[in-house]
């Protein structure tokens, strides 16, 4: 929070100005991530001072410049007028739609009156209401379509009014698919996936007011995009706007503030705010697995494994049996250099859940990056099928030819051929035919693919902290410069860093 001794005054509006002293209240006066208020500077010549000799981490801004360059902005990019400034959360009732209504509701920005908090603790209200739309319409597609558009649902008013909750019936009936739903999500496959989806939307037209049912929908979007071939922005905008409408519900739903981290850490890239909103989910519940298995994914890496490793133990001891759980921890454990162990890990939960897609992914990449091509072909085969990936499909067999016909050097020749038509058409990331340019000695043109993944914001460029293959970079220009502009949170600012013994774990 800014001072009050930081206080100045403004003659031109004859209104007070505060000094902010960081990046950190600059960003929450104006409600989002440090990484996008620097990004404003750069870009739209956000009024930021420097202190002299201070270097480019000593800056200052006074609130009065910061309104009225918020003012002039809005001519150009009318959202971000709404989207910062401190906002007054109001102790008013929300209004409850008729169960009938919600999909109509979602789909309107106006009636959607998600709160719009300031910093790394909040999430922007237009950026939600305007996902909220793609929700809406996903949702009505998926209960209506090849059913005929309900009667109700095609004359939806869109009055304010106070309406009346779910009855005892409908709530029953809400509760039941619901639990349906969440029987599906568990399977963690495409198909798993929809029936969740469809489960949870048909849920909320019997009981919209549901905080939890709305977490699922959040929780579904942001697996849709890894075991299906939904968009990275399309899942992550409804994640976003789903959690953020649960969290509306009920603040103290500690699902919802981990659903939340997670789209905006892999989404939006707003690293602390999603670092907030996992520490606040564990701190409402302990007990959760997910909350503590999504963070450790989330910041695993260099100088934090030691932190991710301990939250996925305790993923691990609070549901044991997960697949999802034991699959990630071998995945980290080769990347914390514990190769082996996170190998036979991985192997065993492969044989145990041979439909499982995590495995044979994680240990496709082990196998590239130590280059046995046999083992990397077969897995990759797997990974291809169980998601039903028509690129993966065309670069594994691609690849097994050109490894038949000349071993390595023809499967490096063909991998890059047909990952680079993939990469050309946009139907593939570049981080992907980067590791192949690396592989083939092509490094300019692998950090040529890399800048491009972060000038379109694709979530894979994120795992350039802890690629091994793209490591070998590291000693390149640039490199170092491309990780740089991720603004990473260092890792003794993080959960893990806490002492291990947290109240009620």
């Amino acid at each position: 929070m800014p001072s009050e001794s930081s206080s100045t005054f403004n003659a031109q509006n004859e209104a007070p100005s505060r000094r902010l002293d960081s990046w950190k209240e600059i960003a929450a006066y104006l409600g989002r991530g440090e990484r996008t208020a620097k990004r404003w500077e750069s870009e739209r010549a956000l009024p930021v001072h420097r202190l002299p000799g201070g270097g480019r981490g000593s800056v200052y801004a006074y609130t009065a410049e910061l309104d009225e360059w918020l003012n002039s902005a809005a001519d150009e990019v009318p959202e971000m007028a709404a989207e910062a400034g401190p906002v007054e959360e109001s102790s008013k009732e929300p209004e409850r739609p008729e169960p009938a209504e919600v999909l109509a509701e979602l789909a309107d920005p106006a009636a959607s009156e998600i709160p719009a908090r300031s910093g790394r603790r909040g999430w922007s209200a237009r950026t939600s209401a305007y996902a909220l739309v793609l929700i809406g319409l996903a949702a009505a597609m998926l209960l209506f379509n090849e059913r005929g558009a309900s009667p109700r649902a095609s004359s939806i008013s869109h009055s304010t009014a106070a309406r009346p909750v779910a009855s005892v019936a409908e709530q029953r009936i809400a509760r039941e698919l619901y639990l349906r739903g969440r029987f599906e999500w568990d399977k963690r496959t495409p198909d798993s996936l929809n029936r969740a989806l469809d489960h949870f939307t048909q849920s909320l037209v019997h009981d919209p007011d549901n905080a939890q049912t709305y977490v699922g929908l959040a929780d579904t979007y942001n697996l849709l995009r890894e075991y299906s071939l939904m968009p990275q922005g399309e899942a992550y905008s409804r994640a976003i706007a789903a959690s953020s409408k649960a969290i509306e519900l009920d603040d103290s739903l500690a699902e919802a503030h981990r659903s939340l981290a997670f789209a905006e850490y892999w989404g939006n890239w707003e690293f602390q705010s999603a670092e907030w909103q996992f520490e606040r989910a564990i701190e409402l519940n302990p007990r959760d697995p997910l909350a503590h298995l999504w963070f450790a994914n989330a910041f695993a890496g260099p100088g934090w494994y030691s932190f991710c490793l301990r939250e996925m133990d305790r993923a691990q001891e609070l549901d044991p049996s997960s697949p999802a759980i034991l699959a990630d921890k071998g995945a980290m454990l080769v990347g914390a250099g514990q190769t082996q162990q996170g190998i036979d890990l991985l192997k065993q939960v492969e044989r145990e859940n041979p439909g499982f897609l995590s495995p044979h992914r994680y240990l496709a990449g082990v196998y590239m990056n130590s280059r046995d091509w046999p083992e990397y072909l077969a897995e990759s085969e797997k990974a291809a099928q169980l998601r039903n990936d028509p690129a993966l499909k065309a670069i594994t067999a691609a690849a097994r030819e050109g490894f038949r016909n000349s071993g390595e050097r023809g499967l490096l020749r063909e991998l890059y051929a047909t990952q680079k038509k993939l990469y050309d058409q946009g139907k593939l990331a570049g981080i992907f035919l980067a590791r192949t340019c690396v592989q083939m000695g092509r490094r300019e043109e692998a950090l040529e693919c890399l800048r491009e993944d972060y000038q379109k914001h694709r979530e894979e460029f994120i795992l350039i902290r802890t690629d091994p293959i793209l490591a070998e970079l590291s000693n390149e220009p640039g490199f170092q410069d491309l990780i740089g502009q991720l603004h990473f949170p260092a890792p003794e600012t993080a959960l893990g860093a806490l002492p291990p013994a947290r109240a009620g774990q």
